[in-house]
């Protein structure tokens, strides 16, 4: 099957290359959902799967389908349940090797395995139809290339992109006057604490945060997740992203690497920001 080779050499040679891997990444980073969860509908590639498109419908112990080019090629997919995951048998490269497909929050990973043990598995992300991805902000940073030194306006540009786990760790490490500022922006604040909650372990910061906001991490990861069933989702993920460009002049600006009229500008909506009544919990309740 040529045209799932071609994706597969795409996938090495544009990686960390275009913002639209930060999707990619994105998907993969966030935790697999409950085994209960199942896999059914539709399905579209990012980064190096640019074009792929997967249909799945649930049978209750797997999944049939197909997935297919943007040429219309395709293969059938017959996928039995393990744990979590489908899987099922698929040619990639001239070779035969089995496909694992596993749910996530916003979508699904697909690894390819060669069925002779040569070679290493491949990693594909793939997001879910009908969940919106808005565009990552220009002072985005990959998780790949970060320093040992991370600037808190960075942070606020890229933490949707980075594992749970880098998350935690900065934010834990993160001055409180920063956090503070980021606290005003409450989408966010809903937003980066969904994040935090799937970390491995509880970061410096989570537990005044949320004693802070009167919510637990249950309610927050219930709520979102239910969120992605409807259009709810896209409508949070907007709100976060209108927010985020105030928030990150905000940081700018606290940190002396803005401009004096910009920073005039941006003390005035952050200002109204702060007056407002809006917390997590309210956020919660709109979503």
């Amino acid at each position: 099957m040529n045209w799932l080779a071609r994706y597969g050499r795409m996938l090495g040679g544009h990686a960390w290359r275009s913002l639209a891997y930060a999707w990619a990444a994105l998907i993969m980073m966030t935790v697999s959902v409950a085994a209960q969860d199942r896999l059914d509908g539709v399905y579209y590639g990012l980064d190096g799967a640019r074009g792929l498109t997967i249909q799945l419908q649930d049978t209750g112990t797997g999944a049939t389908g197909r997935i297919t080019a943007a040429d219309g090629s395709g293969q059938a997919i017959q996928g039995r349940r393990q744990g979590g995951s489908i899987v099922s048998d698929l040619i990639f490269r001239g070779k035969r090797g089995s496909a694992r497909m596993t749910p996530k929050d916003l979508g699904l990973g697909l690894t390819w395995t060669p069925a002779d043990g040569s070679g290493g598995d491949i990693v594909f992300a793939f997001g879910r139809r009908g969940l919106e991805l808005p565009a990552p902000s220009p002072s985005y940073v990959p998780e790949t290339q970060l320093g040992a030194r991370v600037e808190p306006h960075i942070f606020v540009a890229s933490y949707e992109f980075w594992s749970p786990e880098t998350v935690a760790r900065l934010y834990g490490g993160m001055e409180d006057k920063y956090r503070s500022i980021i606290q005003l922006f409450p989408a966010i604040q809903t937003d980066l604490i969904w994040k935090l909650c799937q970390s491995g372990s509880q970061p410096a910061g989570l537990g005044e945060a949320l004693r802070g906001e009167g919510v637990t991490c249950a309610e927050v990861d219930r709520t979102i997740k239910a969120a992605q069933k409807s259009d709810a989702f896209n409508g949070f993920k907007r709100r976060v992203h209108g927010e985020r460009a105030d928030a990150e002049s905000a940081v700018r600006c606290a940190r002396g690497i803005h401009v004096p009229t910009v920073c005039i500008a941006s003390a005035r909506r952050t200002q109204a920001a702060a007056m407002s009544l809006e917390t997590v919990k309210t956020v919660l309740r709109g979503i």
